[in-house]
Order: C-alpha cells, then sequence, then structure tokens
C-alpha cells in the first residue's frame, strides 16, 4: 500500500504543478518586432478609448489613433474578445481591425475569450515601460501593477465635435 503511494506520489506534484502553470497567464501575443515594441510605443486601450464619445465607435478610436500619430507615437492596441460584437455582428480578429483603425494588424491584439483585457495591457505596459491612453483608472489591478499608478503613465481624453481633447497636453 505505501509503496503505491510512494509511485503515484510524485505524478500527482508533477500533474498539480502541471495545472498551476497552466492557469498561469501568458504575456499579451502582441508581434510588435523580435526586439520588442517600437521605442515611440504607446498602448493603447481600444475597447475603452472606442467609448470616448459615449457609444461604441472604431471611427472615435482611429481619430484618437491618428492623433497619438500626428503627436509622435506607434499606438499597440488592445481589445476585449467582444469587440466585434461591440461594434458589428460578428467576432473581430486583428486583421479584421487593422484595416478599420489603420493600424497594422501586429500592433493590436484581441485577447481570448476569457482573458481580462487590462491585465494584459497593465502586463504588456508594465514589461514594456509604456504609457496607456485610457480613461480607466486600474484601481483594481494597482497592487499588482504599481506602473499604473506612477504620475504620467495613464494618459486621458475625450472625443468633442469631431477630434480628441486631451486632459492634459499630450507630447511625444
Amino acid at each position: 500500500m505505501y509503496s503505491d503511494l510512494l509511485i503515484l506520489a510524485p505524478a500527482a506534484i508533477v500533474f498539480v504543478v502541471l495545472i498551476l502553470l497552466s492557469r498561469r497567464q501568458a504575456a499579451p501575443d502582441v508581434d510588435v518586432t523580435e526586439d520588442g515594441p517600437p521605442d515611440n510605443a504607446i498602448v493603447v486601450d481600444g475597447s475603452n478609448v472606442m467609448y470616448w464619445s459615449g457609444k461604441p465607435s472604431l471611427k472615435v478610436l482611429a481619430g484618437v489613433l491618428r492623433s497619438i500619430e500626428k503627436a509622435g507615437y506607434a499606438p499597440i492596441v488592445f481589445f476585449d474578445a467582444n469587440v466585434g460584437y461591440k461594434v458589428g455582428e460578428r467576432y473581430y480578429t486583428e486583421e479584421t481591425l487593422a484595416p478599420l483603425i489603420k493600424v497594422r494588424f501586429d500592433h493590436i491584439c484581441v485577447v481570448s475569450s476569457g482573458v481580462v483585457a487590462d491585465e494584459s495591457i497593465l502586463m504588456f505596459a508594465t514589461d514594456h515601460g509604456l504609457r496607456i491612453v485610457t480613461n480607466d483608472q486600474f484601481r483594481d489591478w494597482r497592487v499588482k501593477f504599481p506602473h499604473a499608478a506612477k504620475k504620467g503613465t495613464l494618459v486621458r481624453g475625450k472625443w468633442h465635435d469631431g477630434s480628441v481633447k486631451w486632459a492634459r497636453p499630450f507630447k511625444a
């Protein structure tokens, strides 16, 4: 009986370790380059920004992205998995969104269903020391990601009369 336990114990330990490792969330899959994001990269919470006019709009998001690019930044845009159902009637991939918002598909990340986009955004921004364009304050995430609490990390704005109004001057 004890010999059976000695044989099964290592297998049980390996099984538990594999389960725990599978639950660990991997870094978001944004293929910006082999060397990481460009020096002028900025993360954009696409699912948040598309609501800056009140209702979800990829046209508003595209306008904000043009303003970001005009300021000298290369946007890396993150979306919740349900973005396609918020602005259309089906699931949208990175390839679907790229021509609609005029951003390279490898600078877009639609997180998998069940994955919390906020955590992916904060993980990517923290790993690369990037600012985040969003009106979300990420209060629930600040213990795990203190980067979000640093002054100047979160860039806020709104869409008004056909252009973006930044909460503070926005420069590269």
